[in-house]
């Protein structure tokens, strides 16, 4: 992390580089946007609902509801949180 001097100084370069060449001020401030999720965790992520999904109906044929209905649980809250981003901070 940056102390308050720092982000000072930093917020000041920014803003020159801003003044000076607007375009090139657009461009860098672009770069912050997030990445696309990639394919292959959108894959993942249906395979795992499929999964867990195809677990809880055979628990049902096996007489353990209450148990299906938390996988089915399971599988809700991760479809509810797919949009979400989870991002690290240091």
């Amino acid at each position: 992390m940056l102390d308050r001097d720092e982000h000072h100084t930093l917020r000041q370069i920014e803003q020159n580089l801003a003044a000076g060449d607007p375009e090139f001020a657009a461009v860098l401030r672009g770069g912050q946007r997030r990445l696309p999720r990639s394919q292959r965790r959108k894959l993942l992520q249906r395979s795992l609902n499929a999964l867990l999904l195809l677990l809880s109906y055979g628990l049902v044929v096996l007489g353990l509801p209450s148990s299906a209905l938390a996988l089915v649980a399971v599988a809700g809250g991760i479809w509810a949180l797919r949009r979400w981003r989870f991002t690290g901070s240091s």
